[in-house]
């Protein structure tokens, strides 16, 4: 009877992940959600895929819940979180890479890092506050910002003799951004779960 047991244990993902998982799932769905999980862990992932990929998969669903639970419950507002990380790290980058090489004009292009750096992190605590009107103003003149900064710069690289692949991307990032956050902010009703 206690190998049976310490059969069914060992068959369970590390508890850790578990309690994120029901941490960032409403009451309400926590059995249901936890339990199918659970069942598609044993039955499916542990035999196909082993313990270490087992573990894996349930994080990555475990992920998927926080993200989407942590933002608003859509998958525009998750990927809206995502291209405001990618671009607030592209701006810190872009911060540092210009004032370590103090090319001319380096400072006003630094300023525009920053603003590109704070506009990604804004529009994430707008989300994580569910969407408070005092910082949708901020956030819609900012993402308009991201959009006419990202356009201009898509607009100067392809027509520039020497092409800047990060630039390309960090423009093309700018507009998805920008774009998803006018979106979310001028959508017909704002409501946490909408």
């Amino acid at each position: 009877m206690a190998a049976g047991v310490e059969g069914v244990i060992a068959k369970v993902p590390p508890g850790w992940l578990e309690a994120a998982l029901l941490r960032c799932l409403p009451e309400r769905d926590r059995e249901t959600v936890s339990g199918d999980l659970l069942e598609e862990y044993r039955e499916v992932q542990l035999p196909r895929l082993g313990a270490f990929g087992a573990n894996i998969w349930y994080a990555r669903q475990v992920l998927s819940f926080l993200v989407m639970g942590s933002f608003g419950g859509t998958a525009m507002r998750a990927t809206l979180t995502w291209m405001c990380v990618a671009t607030a790290l592209a701006g810190v980058w872009l911060a540092v890479m210009e004032n370590v090489l103090r090319h001319p004009g380096y400072a006003a292009r630094s300023i525009i890092a920053l603003l590109i750096m704070l506009q990604g992190l804004v529009t994430i605590l707008f989300l994580m506050v569910h969407g408070r009107s005092v910082y949708r103003v901020i956030v819609a003149a900012g993402a308009v910002g991201a959009v006419a900064l990202g356009a201009s710069a898509l607009l100067r690289i392809l027509s520039a003799a020497h092409f800047e692949g990060f630039v390309l991307l960090i423009g093309a990032a700018l507009v998805i951004q920008g774009s998803l956050a006018l979106l979310v902010v001028g959508g017909p009703r704002w409501a946490p779960g909408s």
